[in-house]
């Protein structure tokens, strides 16, 4: 059985007002995936559109968006309108059916899925993985 990938990197996508421009309809049986400040937007996605999975690899934390030298630094990158906007509409919850999360082992974090010998990088095992899943 084969699947499909869509990569979005970084991308603006517009949705109706009101609530954040990083939230934008998709299918319900839809699997979504982010890697690093991807995962903050697919949780932005699934915390508006119910979807099949939920994929989080090597989420950036929220806390670093919101204050210290990570937050000057994402500012320096994305904007500080961008950076804002997912600050202030960032939620715990979401509508998927499932979560999962993954880290490298090499970043110390905890999650549902540890990638061995692995940093903050989609690694060819972390690819293959979460291949697996989907």
């Amino acid at each position: 059985m084969g699947f499909e990938f869509s990569v979005c990197r970084y991308s603006l996508c517009i949705s109706s007002p009101p609530g954040s421009l990083q939230i934008f309809d998709i299918p319900e049986e839809a699997v979504v995936f982010g890697f690093s400040l991807g995962a903050i937007l697919g949780r932005m996605v699934a915390q508006k559109n119910p979807c099949s999975h939920l994929i989080l690899a090597s989420s950036a934390v929220v806390k670093s968006l919101s204050e210290g030298e990570d937050r000057k630094a994402y500012i320096d990158l994305l904007g500080k309108e961008f950076v804002d906007d997912i600050v202030e509409n960032i939620e715990e919850t979401n509508l998927s059916k499932k979560e999962t999360t993954l880290y490298g082992e090499l970043e110390n974090e905890s999650a549902d899925i540890i990638v061995p010998k692995t940093d903050h990088e989609l690694s060819d095992e972390y690819v293959r993985i979460v291949g697996d899943l989907v």
